[in-house]
């Protein structure tokens, strides 16, 4: 076994609670695009089939978070992100599905079809929706959101779920992916593409590869502008995952945390956060035959830039880490009720492409 100890296949391989036992993801195989683009091998790890809720990495962010006595506690939780968050969306169903209120903080986003579903989604499982008109408008009004600071004796969930806990939680998930490269499902990955939007699932897959003993670069494409994904809040983040697993008996995270390789990658945000770019719904379309569902906002954009880096890594065995969650079940007719007058407005404005009021 790794550094991580007794880890068996549900992935329980430390002493943290958490929610759900998750079997392993699986991964899938891609000689024929490897070939073309000159790569040794290429790999997806299919977080979008995990199992419980509607699957995505996200799902492994909550598991030890929800866990924690602040969770368990607490009758009501908040959480913010975009209009179509897919954050939002796990977070409001597993408070559902674990018996919590959920209240949704939602700043605008263009309203794309996967936006749209998204926010379906999590209108109809949410106790109340909240509405901001930009990023810009909740970071004034509502900065302790952003911060993971409790209010009114309800718990928040920071953005992302990237916090200890969450990266945490992540970096079981490479330990699960190095299980898979032990019994031989793929070879040792070179690099590791993934998204970075919050961090957490970068900073968890750097510091779980290290310590499961790969020698695996991460390299994380920021889906999110330069000032929200500095460097050093990345680094930060694989330190408090550590110090987490070190509480709960794996005192060797702490030195795999200062080996934990990750590089950030920009140059792949197109038109800003929650836009879709020409690159990254090229890749969305490229990948689709090979019946992997990408989204534009942040696995077409990952996967558009590992296209384009494709002649760095020419013999390089490559994993690429799907992030984004299956096909979501369909809202009741009635969901736009539960959100806020103007934002349902507003919604219906862009949707019929008129302004606005």
């Amino acid at each position: 076994m790794g550094p991580l100890g007794a880890g068996d296949e549900r992935g329980d391989s430390f002493g943290a609670a958490r929610v759900w036992r998750l079997a392993p993801a699986p991964v899938t195989s891609l000689p024929g695009l490897a070939e073309a683009l000159g790569l040794g091998s290429l790999t997806v790890k299919r977080d979008d089939l995990l199992v419980p809720l509607c699957g995505g990495s996200k799902v492994r962010k909550l598991d030890l978070l929800l866990a924690t006595p602040r969770f368990t506690a607490a009758d009501t939780w908040h959480s913010v992100g975009a209009l179509g968050s897919g954050h939002l969306v796990t977070a409001a169903g597993a408070a559902a599905e674990l018996g919590h209120r959920f209240v949704a903080h939602c700043f605008w986003e263009p309203p794309l079809a996967d936006v749209y579903a998204k926010l379906a989604y999590t209108a109809s499982v949410s106790s109340e929706v909240r509405a901001y008109s930009s990023r810009v408008a909740l970071v004034c009004r509502r900065p302790d959101l952003l911060v993971g600071l409790d209010t009114r004796g309800a718990a928040v969930i920071p953005p992302g779920a990237s916090c200890a806990a969450g990266a945490a939680g992540m970096a079981e998930g490479a330990h699960e992916l190095a299980r898979q490269v032990r019994s031989g499902e793929l070879p040792t990955p070179d690099v590791a593409v993934v998204a970075l939007g919050s961090g957490g699932c970068a900073a968890g897959l750097a510091l779980g590869l290290a310590l499961a003993g790969l020698p695996t670069r991460v390299l994380a494409i920021a889906v999110v502008e330069r000032p929200l994904t500095p460097s050093w809040r990345l680094r930060a983040l694989i330190r408090a995952a550590a110090r987490f697993m070190a509480a709960h008996g794996v005192p060797e995270a702490m030195s795999a945390a200062r080996r934990a390789r990750c590089q950030i990658v920009r140059g792949y945000v197109g038109p800003g956060y929650g836009r879709a770019s020409a690159a990254s719904q090229a890749a969305c379309l490229r990948l689709a035959p090979h019946d992997l569902a990408l989204e534009p906002i942040y696995t077409g954009k990952a996967m558009a830039a590992l296209l384009a880096l494709a002649p760095r890594l020419v013999g390089a065995q490559v994993l690429f880490w799907n992030t984004t969650q299956r096909a979501l079940p369909a809202a009741p007719e009635d969901w736009q009720t539960k959100l806020p007058p103007a934002l349902a407005r507003r919604l219906a404005a862009a949707l019929a492409h008129t302004p606005a009021a």
